[in-house]
C-alpha cells in the first residue's frame, strides 16, 4: 500500500530512487536467508574438503617456527631433569661425606661416571692414561714486588800492591784565594799532598804576593789570619817543596789543570792521573751528547766511593779532597794504567818512524 501511494504523489526521479533503495533492501533479505539456511545445514564432504585445504595453506616457515619451539620445550625440560639430577647427587655425596665437607679431587676423579651426566674436564682430569699415576703439575710462585734497596756502603776494591809501589803515588790538592779587580783572577794559598794511605805529606800555607780582594772564605775555608801567621811560606819555597815531592811520582787529582795553573810548575803527561779526565768518571755533556764533560769530585765520591765530602755550609777540605781523589784513583788503577800505557807506547812508536823518516 505504501509503494502505491509514493508511485502516485512523487516524480519520475524519486521514483527511480526509491525503486533503487527497494532493490538493496531485498537483495539484504535474500542473503540474509542463505545464511540461515548455510548455519542451519549439515556439512557435506564437498565442504569438508574444503576447510583442509585452508588449513593447508599455512606457510613452511609457520611450521618450521612451530618445530623450533618444540625442540626448546623439549631441550628445556631435559636440562632441568639433568640439574634435578645432579644436585640430588650433590647431595647424597654430602649425606654421605658428612656435614660442611667439600669433596676432595681424588674422590671427585675415582667415582663413577655414570653418576653424572656431564664429562669430566680435560684440564682438570690427574689421571694419566698410561700408568694412572698423578701427572706433575707445577707451582707458580708469585712474584712480590722488589723491596727498595737500602743504602749499602760502596766497598772499594783495591789490589794488593807492594809497600815500594805505594812511594810511587801522591795525591795533591789546591786552594786558592781571589786577587785583582773583583777578585777574578786566583792566586795559590793552600798546598796539601797526601800519599798511598792518606798520610799528609805537606800541607803549607802560601803567602800571596798581591793584594788578596776575595779570601774565598766560604768555599776555601782561609782567613787573612792564615796567610799571615808564621807558618805560611813564601810561594817560590812552596814550589821548591811540592818539586821534590813529585819527582819521579805518579800525581793523584781533580782538575790538575787549575792547580798546576797555580804552581806555575808541569809534570809528564803519563805521570798524571786526573779523575776530571779519566772518561769512565765523566758525564755525556747535556749541549753536546758526542762529547763529554767533567763530573764534580763531591759527585764521584758520592755515587764511587760512598764518601760524602764538600757539604753545603761548609767549607772544604784540601786534604779530604785529595784523599778522595786518590782512592777514586785506587778503583779504576789497572785500566788506568794500561791505558796510559798504550798510549806511551803508540807516541813511543810515532816518534821512531819519525826518526827514522828524518
Amino acid at each position: 500500500s505504501k509503494c502505491i501511494t509514493i508511485h502516485s504523489t512523487k516524480c519520475q526521479s524519486t521514483r527511480i530512487f526509491e525503486y533503487k533503495e527497494l532493490r538493496r533492501l531485498h537483495q539484504i533479505s535474500n542473503n540474509m536467508c542463505m545464511l540461515t539456511e548455510l548455519t542451519t545445514k549439515p556439512m557435506t564432504t564437498s565442504d569438508q574438503s574444503v576447510g583442509l585445504n585452508r588449513d593447508n595453506l599455512k606457510s613452511s616457515r609457520s611450521r618450521r617456527r612451530e618445530r623450533r619451539k618444540e625442540g626448546r620445550n623439549s631441550s628445556n625440560d631435559s636440562k632441568s631433569v639433568r640439574r634435578r639430577d645432579s644436585t640430588d647427587d650433590a647431595k647424597n655425596d654430602l649425606k654421605k661425606s658428612g656435614p660442611r665437607r667439600r669433596p676432595s679431587v681424588s674422590s671427585v676423579i675415582s667415582s663413577d661416571s655414570s653418576t653424572s651426566c656431564r664429562s669430566p674436564d680435560p684440564k682438570r682430569q690427574l689421571l694419566d692414561n698410561n700408568g694412572g699415576a698423578k701427572r706433575k703439575t707445577r707451582s707458580r710462585k708469585r712474584k712480590l714486588p722488589k723491596k727498595a734497596a737500602k743504602d749499602k756502603p760502596v766497598v772499594v776494591e783495591v789490589d794488593d800492591i807492594s809497600d815500594e809501589e805505594k812511594k810511587n803515588y801522591v795525591a795533591i790538592d789546591c786552594e786558592m784565594v781571589g786577587v785583582g779587580r773583583y777578585g777574578r783572577r786566583s792566586a795559590l794559598a793552600r798546598v796539601s799532598i797526601t800519599d798511598w794511605e792518606g798520610d799528609v805529606l805537606l800541607d803549607k800555607y802560601v803567602k800571596v804576593n798581591e793584594p788578596v780582594t776575595d779570601f774565598r772564605t766560604f768555599v776555601s775555608g782561609i782567613t787573612e789570619a792564615d796567610l799571615d801567621s808564621d807558618d805560611a811560606v813564601e810561594f817560590e819555597e812552596c814550589q821548591e817543596l811540592v818539586k821534590g815531592i813529585l819527582r819521579d811520582r805518579v800525581l793523584v787529582g781533580h782538575a790538575l789543570k787549575n792547580d798546576f795553573y797555580a804552581l806555575k810548575l808541569s809534570h809528564p803527561w803519563y805521570m798524571i792521573r786526573d779523575t776530571a779526565r779519566y772518561e769512565p768518571f765523566m758525564k755525556a755533556d747535556p749541549t753536546d751528547k758526542d762529547s763529554l764533560v767533567a763530573k764534580k769530585l763531591k759527585d764521584l765520591a758520592r755515587d764511587k766511593l760512598g764518601m760524602t765530602i764538600q757539604e753545603e755550609g761548609k767549607h772544604h777540605d784540601s786534604i779530604e779532597d785529595a784523599t778522595a781523589a786518590m782512592e777514586l784513583y785506587k778503583k779504576a788503577r789497572r785500566k788506568w794504567d794500561k791505558a796510559v800505557e798504550w798510549k806511551l807506547n803508540k807516541t813511543n812508536s810515532i816518534r821512531e818512524q819519525q826518526e827514522k823518516q828524518e
